[in-house]
């Protein structure tokens, strides 16, 4: 039993060292890099080592480990590399191996977004973060959605296409053709560069989407094909979003060769071909000249890591001709640092939170280990989004997981490489440099350096459009109209055997193409369908334009452009009315008032009375029997109106009053003779009382012109009864309808009614009523975003200014001119009192002033009846001394009677 007890002491001795000498091998075996204080952290890397852009990130990444390394970093970073040769499958994939088996804190690399969509599948199952140098896909998309351990090292699309559209809308080109590749960016760019360009009034012509998988010789094919495709349109302005350099390289040979790089193109590259321009040869560069390009990709040029950088570059890759490195070799190196900096972050915070006993480190301890190490994952991203740094390749600030950028840069290719000429922000516009975003720069609505276009210098920038790229002629509908063909008109010529277009229109449009600055080849396609289904014809590419007399509304311009209204706006409203000639017996009273007229006479026999007054008693002219006097006086101031009198004036105080009346009389005959003549020479007309008010109450029949907007506007704006809507379609029609009473009015756009008073001689009708403005006649309707709209339009404001459209409307439209009558109330037209007031104040102050004068004078004539009291010195009442008076003034006139007598036996 001793043996036995003694046995198991010494066997259990034995296995207590054993296992105390396991336990510090393992304790050493783990604690070997902390005895150095070096930890390392594994990540994986997984690129398409096949690209040159892979190739980069690889080289930056092994200088950035490098650096770390010499730093003497108390962690140091273990790059696990693979290659994914561009397979999405194959990436995902070898993410899980690197995550099962390497134990990988990170996953970084991954060029395109499909490769990072499936890595991030399995990563964010295992909670690993995945850095994708990516361009992101703008919110909102499906990964914004989702929780995700996605982030991505580059910039989304969405600013740089707002860049494009402003640099389109900078030099007015409202055509764009699109180019990009299939890889993964038709879902990026096209709907935002879409948006952007539909902003500043551009559009999308046609869009070329070039396969990426395709062999050699199928490329070249599908690209003559597809440029060839975009060469026949008028659009010159190309987009071009590809992220290949051997695509863009077989691009511009393909545009080179077939003459799409001279004067008159444009092409614009976007991120991520402008970002890789340091990395191209000499032969593509020599391609591009003339090329503009944005990019939200600034490099600040480091000397030193340049250098180093194209040392290792070379000696690994000596078949690369440029060893220049691009954004992506600079953010590569800066994500090492990043990455590094948040590993050690994370991981202090760990070591000082959480003890783990290592005398429990066995197999299902390793196990709880390997979970704490995921568990880091959110940790590790929120550490780098967090991180705020500046480097060679500009600021890194990841914001939603991806970087955040608030300007582009505007470069132009010339020469051996890439110049700057300015930059653009949302805020700020176009700008001389960067700071423009910070407020310390000057902004501007234009590029401002000035840009070489492909073919080379030229004082003028390219248009963006041709007229026609393979001779075709415009196709140009013209209405073909039943009625008020001074418009436009197309007649069949029965000797020629052809069709022609004439009318005020069509000159119009003659008068254009000379003013316009280059040839427009074109052919007329009547069209006799209603105005909407022409318009339609346009937005469905049957027909290039239209010329005609087309309303412009807002449902139209949905569909397409118009050019500058011809003529003016607004639908009123066409009545009958009566020849009002003067047939009045009495019109010769109505140049004044009644009240006029009485006052006048009043003033009539008031001034004959002081005339005699004054007069009959030294004047013998006025003398003789009481009625002689009173006709003599009468006919005096009676002759005054229209010739001179024969009778002498002998007292000043008369010639004063006569003077004065003379005056009055002057300006009543010349007021008289203008209103009676205008009376009898102006055409007076008796407008029958008819507004909307009065036709909806009687429900009257109203007429509009058939094929037009108006029948609608009459019923949905106006609201009348469809049933008391007729359709009208010839002027003559017209005249019929309105004059035996079919219909009540006629409501018509107001060139049309000039067009029809016109035609009439301004007899019988007249518009009326309000006026309910519209868009006006548009001389031409074109395509939506078609540059020929502000060419026209300019051209349509030049022919206004200058007069030439006045003579035309007289030509067709308006040889006669007819006023528009309000009103025909003639007690208006008469001259009242408020006319004349002050005269007839001036003529009867001064007449009374004399007449006062007189009675003065009589008074003192009357001398002998100053005394008035009798002997007994009693006063004589106010009733004697007038009649007194009285007798006084009969005895003179009886006196002066038989004077005259005497003179005239």
């Amino acid at each position: 039993m001793a043996n036995d007890h003694g046995r198991m002491l010494k066997l259990g001795a034995t296995k207590l060292f054993m296992f105390a000498l396991l336990l510090l091998v393992c304790r050493a075996t783990r604690a070997e890099p902390m005895s150095n204080q070096e930890t390392v952290d594994e990540i994986g890397v997984i690129l398409d080592l096949g690209t040159r852009v892979g190739k980069e990130i690889k080289t930056s990444m092994e200088i950035a480990i490098r650096d770390l390394r010499d730093s003497r970093n108390s962690r140091v970073v273990l790059m696990h590399l693979r290659d994914s040769h561009g397979d999405p499958v194959e990436a995902a994939s070898t993410a899980l191996d690197l995550i099962n088996n390497q134990n990988v804190r990170a996953i970084v690399g991954l060029q395109t977004r499909n490769e990072a969509a499936f890595v991030d599948q399995v990563a964010t199952t295992a909670q690993v973060p995945v850095i994708s140098f990516s361009r992101p896909y703008p919110p909102p998309a499906a990964c914004y959605l989702t929780p995700t351990f996605l982030i991505h090292m580059a910039n989304n699309d969405s600013l740089q296409m707002r860049g494009v559209a402003a640099i389109t809308s900078s030099y007015q080109w409202k055509l764009v053709n699109v180019i990009h590749d299939d890889a993964d960016s038709t879902i990026v760019i096209f709907p935002f560069l879409n948006e952007a360009l539909m902003s500043v009034g551009a559009k999308i012509v046609q869009r070329s989407v070039l396969p990426t998988k395709a062999s050699l010789h199928d490329m070249i094919g599908t690209l003559r094909k597809e440029l060839q495709r975009l060469r026949a349109t008028q659009c010159r302005v190309f987009v071009v979003h590809i992220t290949s350099i051997d695509l863009a390289n077989l691009l511009f040979v393909e545009a080179k060769r077939m003459g799409m790089m001279e004067n008159e193109y444009v092409w614009l590259i976007t991120d991520p071909l402008t970002a890789l321009l340091d990395s191209m040869d000499s032969a593509t560069i020599s391609l591009m000249q003339g090329v503009i390009g944005v990019t939200t990709s600034f490099c600040h040029e480091t000397r030193e890591f340049f250098s180093r950088f194209k040392q290792q570059f070379l000696s690994e890759y000596p078949e690369e001709e440029r060893a220049n490195p691009s954004i992506y070799g600079l953010r590569a190196y800066y994500m090492i640092m990043v990455l590094a900096q948040s590993m050690k972050s994370v991981g202090a915070k760990r070591e000082n939170n959480s003890i783990i006993p290592w005398i429990q480190y066995h197999n299902e301890t390793k196990r709880a280990w390997d979970l704490r190490e995921s568990l880091d994952g959110p940790r590790l991203i929120k550490e780098i989004t967090s991180i705020v740094s500046r480097g060679f390749s500009g600021e890194i600030r990841l914001t939603n997981k991806e970087l955040h950028s608030s300007i582009i840069q505007i470069i132009n290719i010339v020469g051996k490489g890439s110049r700057g000429i300015g930059f653009w922000s949302p805020e700020t516009g176009f700008s001389r440099d960067e700071m423009a975003r910070e407020g310390k720069s000057t902004s501007m609505n234009t590029i401002l350096a000035p840009v070489i276009f492909p073919g080379g210098p030229s004082t003028t920038f390219p248009k963006g459009w041709v007229v026609t790229s393979d001779g075709k002629k415009m196709r140009i509908g013209v209405p073909k109209r039943k009625g008020f063909k001074e418009f436009v008109e197309v007649k069949h010529h029965q000797t020629l055997n052809r069709i022609e277009f004439r009318g005020f229109v069509i000159d119009v449009f003659h008068k254009v193409l000379d003013i316009l600055p280059y040839e427009l080849p074109y052919e007329f396609i009547p069209y006799d369908r209603s105005y909407n289904d022409l318009v339609y014809e346009v937005y469905q590419n049957r027909f290039d334009a239209v010329v005609g007399d087309v309303n412009i509304l807002a449902n139209r311009s949905r569909y397409v452009e118009f050019s500058h209204p011809f003529s003016e706006s607004g639908i009123s409203l066409l009545v009958t009315v009566n020849d009002g000639k003067p047939h009045n017996a009495w019109m010769f009273m109505t140049p004044f008032t009644m009240g006029t007229w009485l006052v006048t006479g009043a003033l009539f026999l008031y001034t004959s009375i002081v005339v005699w007054s004054l007069e009959h008693e030294n004047n013998l002219d006025f003398g003789g029997s009481l009625w002689d006097q009173i006709g003599t006086v009468l006919w005096f101031t009676f002759s005054t109106l229209f010739f001179s009198h024969r009778e002498n004036i002998k007292s000043s105080l008369s010639r004063v009053v006569i003077a004065i009346w003379l005056f009055v009389v002057l300006v009543l005959r010349s007021s008289y003779t203008a209103s009676l003549a205008s009376t009898f020479t102006v055409n007076r007309l008796e407008l029958t009382e008819i507004t909307l008010e009065s036709l909806l109450r009687n429900k009257s029949t109203v007429g509009c012109q058939r094929s037009s907007f108006v029948p609608q506007y009459l019923e949905e704006v106006l609201g009348f009864d469809p049933v008391n809507i007729k359709e009208i379609t010839t002027a003559d029609e017209l005249s019929e309808a309105l004059s035996n009473g079919t219909i009540a009015a006629a409501y018509m756009e107001v060139p049309y009614i000039r067009a029809f008073l016109s035609q009439n001689k301004c007899k019988g009708f007249t518009m009326a009523g309000p006026t309910y403005r519209v868009g006006g006649l548009g001389f031409q309707a074109f395509t939506l975003g078609s540059p020929l709209t502000s060419d026209v339009s300019k051209a349509i404001l030049s022919i206004k200014e200058s007069g030439e459209m006045q003579y035309l409307e007289r030509k067709w439209l308006y040889s006669t001119e007819c006023s528009k009558v309000t009103d025909v109330n003639d007690d208006d037209d008469s001259l009242s009192l408020d006319s004349f007031w002050g005269l007839f104040l001036i003529t009867g102050g001064t007449s009374t002033v004399v007449l006062l004068l007189f009675v003065v004078n009589l008074l003192h004539g009357y001398r002998h009846l100053e005394n008035v009291e009798d002997a007994g010195g009693r006063a004589k009442s106010m009733w004697y001394f007038m009649v007194a008076l009285s007798k006084y003034w009969n005895h003179r006139l009886v006196a002066l009677s038989f004077i005259y007598t005497r003179k005239s036996s």
